[in-house]
């Protein structure tokens, strides 16, 4: 009889460190200069398309397969998914608890995370296909409290994230914040949510 495994324990699955440790392409400025130069035009344009543009310039131009980004949820006691892109953009509208998930976790840190199989802690994310090698979180804040995150995966076993992929993330984190608080202010954030597909569990 196979039982099954016991899940591991927090920092088991945590390797934010080994950023240091890899070897990092160099940024590339005048790239990131044409890529925030959009963003901006882009909120300025049509804040409500906003997050899936942002998330789709984390899947161009870092090593993710998938990106997106979580908003919290007070009251429901969740993050919510409003923009994924990549292979897991079948899970737009979805999330994960606040007290029990990966997102949960950079906040109550309030630091960026790099998880390695978070599954193996996280049980309810085993049934997630594709799987999660790696997934890269950055805290967002508005008036100095963190709001939500933004995220990468990498699916492809072998391949890992790098100490630039997380610059990069830290560098778009401003955007996010400001969409936030905009959205928040005109009372478009609510008609986004209420628009997105609806998932019975925190993750399907």
């Amino acid at each position: 009889m196979n039982l099954p495994e016991a899940p591991w324990e927090l920092d088991e699955v945590i390797v934010t460190g080994k950023l240091e440790e890899r070897e990092s392409r160099a940024a590339d400025v005048s790239r990131e200069a044409r890529v925030t130069g959009e963003l901006m035009k882009e909120l300025a344009r049509m804040p409500e398309d906003f997050f899936p543009k942002l998330v789709q310039a984390v899947l161009d131009h870092t090593k993710a397969d998938s990106s997106g980004i979580s908003l919290l949820d007070v009251e429901a006691g969740r993050f919510v998914w409003p923009a994924v892109v990549g292979g897991l953009k079948a899970f737009i509208g979805a999330g994960t608890p606040s007290d029990f998930g990966p997102c949960g976790t950079v906040l109550d840190r309030d630091a960026p995370v790099l998880f390695a199989h978070p599954e193996r802690h996280f049980t309810y994310l085993q049934s997630i296909r594709p799987s999660l090698e790696e997934v890269l979180l950055v805290p967002f804040h508005v008036n100095g409290e963190a709001v939500g995150t933004i995220w990468a995966v990498v699916h492809e076993a072998g391949s890992q994230f790098e100490k630039e992929d997380l610059r990069f993330l830290k560098s778009l984190s401003r955007f996010a914040a400001k969409a936030y608080q905009v959205l928040t202010e005109t009372g478009m954030l609510n008609e986004i949510l209420a628009k997105l597909p609806k998932h019975e569990a925190a993750v399907n």
